[in-house]
């Protein structure tokens, strides 16, 4: 199947949708106590009891793992670690999804005053597109009550007629996944920012939604007659203070019932996702070819399942070296990659903190892409300022005085409070590989009140993968 240019417009159906954002009840404290402690139980059956039951309760349970893990025996503190990863994992996802909520109150208002109030309360950027005679004379009366982001736009859209219009034009071919165990024909293209959400008068089709927090998921389903094959075409849309998102790897569907309650055959799932501009447009689009039956379906009763989506969050700690001021020769891995090493640390006589490090992996490319090493061979697109020196030779290049003071770690004191950054020298780049280290001595004076530094911290944007539910019942096949 050849993907083909086209826009995909929103259309409402509420009914199927549901949304799928909630929290865990809390069950009793002595009762995940009791649990922790049966991971160490001679019995394989009793230690993967107590796992599954852990698991079921989730993040509820780490802060009693966590203490468990300091005494624990290692083979126990193995199961410890892997659960305390996933619940983490899963706290993770909990707090990316939390929605924006909001109050959208209207009175008599014109299309474009509702769009530009829901705006406002959501501080998104929302816009009209096309033609603006069929909403002039619509005035909107309208009250959303307290609720998420996504569930206030779908409110207003359905009231003024509207959809939202997603331009996919500019794709590129697909990649193809067949059996599930497929493979991406070209590199997933670095995601950018959400741009504005655009609404424009309503066409015809119909899309199901569901909403898991700040994430909604839109489903179209189309028919092929003559391949005997459905088409399910998922849309990610993300609130905009979710940066850098989109779709990576293959969808988890778990069910997938037509109208007789059989289940479509994962095994014969041929998927593609739509990499969009290579170069660096989201990945918002997935699609799911899936053989039908003995008898066409008619209705999908149930189609649930999950997607993996890329985000990235600001201001994440990627590196962090506790107690540094014992912590010279010392390094320690960040939790994406990447390695921040003390190389020495003192303090000098008027009370100021010296300290020189080495981050590997840690930084961004000062010059985003501009400089290339491939080899031997160095490549520099368009106009570059260095600041400093470059020096090219055969084991990479190395440039001095090219960073900046917001890509190098803070030191911090107990309370969390920063140093001011006094001077750096010694700061210098090296691209040898693909990897790029930065070395730099830095000098931190402490604020009025200050109290003794305590970690080297080094704050910048991390990128999470997180998987979205969703949930869609009872869609008619066109």
């Amino acid at each position: 199947m050849i993907a083909r240019p086209w826009t995909l417009a929103i259309a409402l159906c509420l009914i199927a949708g549901s949304f799928i954002f909630g929290q865990t009840p809390t069950p009793d404290d002595a009762r995940i106590v009791a649990l922790v402690k049966k991971l160490g139980h001679v019995s394989f059956a009793q230690r993967e009891s107590a796992r599954k039951e852990l698991e079921a309760i989730g993040v509820p349970a780490l802060e009693s793992l966590r203490r468990a893990s300091k005494t624990a025996d290692v083979e126990t503190n193995r199961r410890i670690a892997d659960l305390i990863r996933l619940f983490e994992e899963r706290l993770v996802t909990q707090q990316i999804l939390v929605p924006k909520e909001v109050h959208l109150k209207l009175d008599g208002a014109t299309v474009q005053q509702a769009i530009n109030e829901l705006s406002s309360v959501s501080g998104y950027p929302i816009q009209f597109t096309g033609d603006a005679t069929k909403i002039n004379d619509k005035k909107l009366t309208l009250d959303t009550g307290k609720t998420s982001f996504w569930q206030a736009l779908d409110q207003l859209r359905e009231a003024a007629d509207l959809m939202e219009k997603v331009d996919l034009n500019a794709a590129n071919a697909p990649n193809i996944y067949k059996g599930g165990k497929g493979r991406i024909y070209y590199p997933q293209p670095k995601p950018v920012a959400a741009g504005p959400i655009l609404l424009t008068p309503r066409g015809p089709g119909k899309t199901f939604v569901s909403y898991s927090g700040a994430v909604r998921t839109a489903l179209a389903v189309y028919r092929d007659e003559k391949a005997k094959e459905l088409t399910l075409k998922f849309l990610v849309s993300v609130e905009p203070k979710l940066l850098n998102s989109g779709i990576v790897g293959r969808p988890q569907l778990d069910k997938l019932f037509d109208q007789t309650g059989h289940a479509l055959p994962i095994s014969n799932i041929e998927m593609f996702i739509d990499m969009g501009d290579m170069q660096g447009q989201p990945s918002r689009l997935t699609e799911i070819r899936v053989k039908e039956g003995p008898e066409a379906a008619k209705l999908l009763k149930e189609v649930l399942g999950k997607l993996a989506l890329q985000v990235d969050l600001q201001n994440e700690v990627v590196a962090k070296m506790a107690n540094v001021m014992n912590a010279a020769g010392k390094s320690v891995d960040g939790p994406n990659g990447g390695t921040l090493k003390v190389q020495s640390v003192k303090k000098l006589e008027n009370g100021d903190i010296e300290v020189q490090v080495s981050m590997d992996n840690l930084t961004p490319d000062p010059f985003n892409g501009a400089i290339v090493v491939n080899g031997n061979n160095v490549i520099i697109r368009g106009n570059v300022a260095i600041r400093g020196g470059i020096v090219i030779g055969p084991n990479g290049v190395r440039m001095s005085g090219t960073g900046n003071q917001r890509d190098l770690p803070d030191l911090v004191d107990a309370k969390g409070q920063k140093f001011k950054t006094g001077s750096v020298t010694a700061d210098g780049t090296n691209f040898v590989n693909g990897s790029i280290s930065r070395t730099a001595t830095i000098v931190y004076q402490a604020n009025p009140g200050q109290a003794e530094p305590r970690d080297l911290v080094l704050f910048g944007t991390r990128t999470h993968t997180i998987g979205v539910p969703f949930r869609f019942e009872n869609l008619h096949v066109p």
